[in-house]
C-alpha cells in the first residue's frame, strides 16, 4: 500500500508516457542482517535500563507496533504482515532471552473494515492490568512522526497508565540509526552490482500475490 503502490504508479506512468530509462528496485529487506541489529540494539538499551532497576526481566513485556492494515488487504496478497512477523522473528532470536515475552500488535485502525490484529490498544490495556512493565518497539516504522511521538508516547501511554502498568517504555525509531544506514547503503552498493531489474532475493511467500516479484520488470 505504500512503497508497492508507488512502483506501480511509476511503472504506469512511465508506460503511458513512453518514457524509457533504467530503473531498478530495491525489494524488501524485512530480515536484513544490519536492519535487525539496529533494532536489537535499540531494544537491548531500553531492556538495560528495565533490568538495572528491577533487577530481572520476568515482569517485561514487548510490544511490536506496527501500523495496521484492512484483513482484506492481506487476504488478497499483500505482504506486509508476513514481513513484519519475519522481522520480528529476527530481532527476538537475537535479543536470545528466551524468557521474554513478546506480542505484535497493530496500530492507527480507522474506518469500519476489519482490521489485522491484535490492536495494539488492546494488548496494552492487558497488560497493564497485568502490572506489566511494557516496553513499546515500533515495528515497520524508521522515522518519527505522529503515530510514534503522539499516539504511542502520549496517547498510548496515557491508557497503560489508567490500566496499571508498572512501567511504560519506548523504544526510539530507527531514524539516523547508523546500523539501519548502512543496511540501506549496502541495498544499493550491493545490488547494483546486480544485472538484473530487480534486484535483492525475493522474501515474500507463495501466496504473497503482490509481491513486486511477481510482477514483470521494468
Amino acid at each position: 500500500t505504500t512503497s508497492g503502490s508507488s512502483l506501480y504508479s511509476w511503472r504506469k506512468e512511465t508506460e503511458k508516457q513512453s518514457f524509457s530509462i533504467p530503473t531498478k528496485v530495491i525489494c524488501c529487506y524485512p530480515e536484513s542482517e544490519k536492519f535487525i541489529l539496529a533494532h536489537v540494539k535499540s531494544v537491548k538499551k531500553i531492556l538495560t535500563q528495565v533490568k538495572i532497576k528491577y533487577n530481572s526481566l520476568s515482569n517485561t513485556i514487548l510490544l511490536f507496533s506496527a501500523h495496521g492494515l484492512p484483513e482484506k488487504i492481506i487476504k488478497s496478497g499483500d505482504p506486509y504482515q508476513a514481513q513484519v512477523e519475519s522481522t520480528v522473528k529476527e530481532i527476538v532470536e537475537k535479543i536470545e532471552d528466551k524468557t521474554l515475552k513478546h506480542i505484535i500488535c497493530y496500530q492507527s485502525k480507522v474506518g469500519p473494515l476489519r482490521w489485522i490484529g491484535p490492536p495494539t490498544e488492546e494488548a496494552i490495556i492487558r497488560a497493564s492490568r497485568d502490572k506489566k512493565n511494557i516496553i513499546i518497539v515500533p515495528i515497520a516504522f524508521v522515522s518519527e512522526h505522529s503515530e510514534t511521538l503522539v499516539e504511542l508516547d502520549i496517547e498510548y501511554k496515557k491508557i497503560a497508565k489508567s490500566y496499571g502498568c508498572l512501567d511504560y517504555y519506548r523504544v526510539p525509531a530507527l531514524g539516523t540509526n547508523l546500523d539501519f544506514i548502512e543496511a540501506l547503503s549496502d541495498l544499493v552498493k550491493l545490488k547494483n552490482k546486480n544485472k538484473s531489474n530487480i534486484l535483492n532475493k525475493k522474501t515474500c511467500s507463495k501466496e504473497c500475490k503482490k509481491c513486486f516479484y511477481n510482477v514483470r520488470e521494468n
